[in-house]
């Protein structure tokens, strides 16, 4: 419960609460990267701004395979975000009313059981990543028995986790964290019981930082960190802003782990269809021809070492078809031969051009 009289928390006791948030989340998980972990802790931060911001990206916690830590990170970000919520399992219209009544952080753990493939359930999602979009209509049963739409909020914080890739709406609206399962060597704490109870004044500093807080400024949003898409600079929007405003080292911190997460891991964590124009680059690359048949080009991508188009379409392989059909998103279009439909170099380089980045 927040404390109204309590005194102002200056940027500096906010600066060191963050310290410390981040270190509980090295202590008990492996990143990648430790700067994760003050990807974490400022996200967790904007929990408690959730009426204040315009944009709050979703966090997408993931890894090769299970047992890498994931449901510990959503754990701890129950500990310290604001109204936290675990979803395990959770139907659409729960999540309309849960939001409606609460306006919690909803953590869903396990997303490669229940939310790949679940159009309704990541529609939701997608529509609440800006405040301005964020609202879905429904039909709702009236006592007479008649329906009538319904808007509902579904404006919240939201962080997922689950097993590799998941759709690329959902990736492109997400700050992804990946995890590594840890060494035998390397030793992690275990999150308790009690530590939620541990923390109450550490959430309490939070929201009364959160207390003070002015509104943004539309400068202050134009100068955020750029990315390589417009969609992962507004991610990053809200995050830049709170630590510029904090000091004391945090807008320095902030930047490496955008730099880290955005910049240094771009390949790592591209959508499907970003994946695979980079892919098809390397297959074309070095090579003088001008055209490649679909059948080429389907079988090239296969073959590829360490791919993973044999398990891309919804856990199985991909098909020649869903091939055509995500290369038209692009506006890239077979050309009819007399022997093979096949795919111009010229428009795959175009691709190319517009959404990879540049060869180094």
């Amino acid at each position: 419960m927040l404390d109204n009289n309590r005194a102002a928390v200056t940027n500096k006791e906010l600066a060191e609460t963050l310290e410390l948030i981040s270190n509980v989340f090295k202590d008990h998980v492996k990143f990648q990267n430790e700067s994760d972990a003050d990807t974490l802790a400022l996200w967790a931060l904007c929990t408690y701004l959730i009426d204040q911001l315009e944009i709050l990206p979703f966090i997408y916690v993931t890894s090769p395979e299970p047992m890498c830590g994931k449901s510990t990170v959503l754990k701890l970000l129950k500990v310290f975000s604001k109204s936290a919520q675990m979803a395990s399992k959770i139907t659409p219209a729960a999540i309309y009313r849960l939001i409606e009544r609460d306006q919690p952080t909803l953590l869903f753990d396990e997303a490669d059981r229940f939310l790949r493939g679940n159009n309704d359930l990541n529609g939701i999602l997608n529509a609440g990543h800006a405040r301005f979009e964020a609202s879905v209509i429904i039909n709702e049963k009236q006592p007479d028995g008649n329906w009538e739409p319904k808007e509902f909020s579904v404006w919240c914080a939201k962080a997922v986790a689950g097993i590799g890739a998941q759709d690329d709406t959902l990736i492109s609206r997400s700050i992804v964290v990946p995890l590594r399962r840890k060494l035998i060597s390397e030793t992690v704490k275990p999150v308790r019981f009690n530590l939620e109870d541990q923390h109450e004044t550490t959430r309490q500093k939070l929201a009364q930082w959160a207390s003070q807080f002015k509104p943004i400024e539309a400068e202050e949003m134009e100068s955020s960190f750029q990315a390589f898409t417009d969609r992962a600079t507004d991610n990053w929007i809200s995050i830049a802003v709170l630590a510029r405003r904090i000091q004391h080292g945090w807008q320095e911190r902030a930047y490496q782990a955008f730099k880290a997460i955005e910049i240094d891991r771009l390949n790592e964590t591209q959508s499907i269809g970003i994946q695979l124009l980079s892919d098809i680059r390397s297959i074309t690359m070095n090579k003088n021809i001008k055209e490649l048949t679909s059948t080429e080009l389907y079988s090239s991508l296969l073959l590829l070492d360490e791919s993973e188009w044999f398990c891309l379409n919804h856990g199985k392989e991909i098909t020649k078809k869903w091939l055509t059909q995500k290369l038209l998103t692009f506006g890239i279009k077979p050309v009819k031969r007399s022997h093979a439909n096949v795919f111009l170099v010229e428009d795959l380089q175009d691709a190319f051009d517009r959404y990879l980045p540049p060869l180094t």
